[in-house]
């Protein structure tokens, strides 16, 4: 049955503040536990499973939700898209695994980095979808301050960068384009939260631009940390990564539930 892409106004979708706060003191507590109960091996292992496991799980919901809204005008190409960026993550987590447990090689840079990187188009690919659907045309403030939050996101890293190696090397540039990147796809995330502000949606929206902000910040914050090769599997970052990615899968759901 075709689903239209209609947004109603005004329909009451209370967030639930308890559940997200939940998410977060679980990420808290499992880092935690990780880091002072389990012996580093387990704890590498644990983390290796639970990590690709985040971004099936939010694969899966996007899958379902794209099921759902087969044959609509937009919603399921859109969430086909987000769904199989998060495959893509998936994918790298695996492979990231791979390299680091069973072959015992540094992935970083490695094979995997190709599936992290393709996540982000077809993030970007979703939210474009939405945004010109519901939005066609954008005035000119709209375009120059979508413009400028990466900008200055991208600027920030660099001068950051720059600061901590004091050169321009491979993990420099490197860096630096996945922190463009991702915060392109925060900022398109910002401009369909501000589209869907009013309708049945905006709810829905505001929750996934959180989880993109936490993904985003552990994101940069772990190209930051490899140019000074400070990351490793308990640092503190992966707790964003726990929770950004079920603060999505709660907005997917919470998406299923409104429409």
């Amino acid at each position: 049955m075709k689903t239209p892409d209609i947004v109603a106004e005004k329909l009451d979708s209370p967030i639930n503040y308890k559940f997200l706060i939940l998410i977060a003191l679980s990420a808290i507590v499992f880092q935690f536990a990780l880091t002072f109960v389990f012996s580093p091996d387990d704890s590498d292992l644990i983390i290796s499973v639970v990590s690709f496991i985040n971004p099936l799980a939010v694969g899966i919901a996007g899958f379902f939700l794209a099921r759902r809204y087969k044959g609509s005008l937009v919603f399921g190409k859109s969430y086909l898209f987000l769904s199989l960026g998060f495959f893509s993550l998936f994918v790298a987590e695996a492979v990231y695994s791979v390299y680091d447990l069973v072959l015992d090689i540094e992935p970083y840079p490695s094979i995997a980095d190709i599936f992290f990187f393709a996540y982000i188009p077809l993030l970007i690919t979703h939210l474009v979808l939405n945004i010109k659907f519901f939005q066609p045309s954008t005035t000119s403030i709209t375009k120059i301050w979508v413009s400028i939050i990466p900008i200055v996101i991208t600027i920030a890293y660099v001068l950051l960068a720059l600061h901590e190696i004091g050169e321009t090397n491979f993990d420099f540039y490197y860096g630096s384009i996945f922190v463009a990147a991702t915060s392109i796809a925060f900022s398109l995330t910002i401009l369909g939260t501000k589209i869907f502000k009013e309708g049945a949606l905006g709810k829905t929206w505001w929750i996934l631009l959180l989880g993109i902000l936490v993904l985003t910040l552990a994101d940069d914050w772990y190209y930051y940390l490899e140019i000074s090769d400070g990351y490793d599997l308990t640092h503190p970052v992966n707790i964003l990564w726990y929770a950004g990615y079920w603060v999505i899968v709660y907005s997917l759901l919470k998406h299923k539930k409104t429409i």
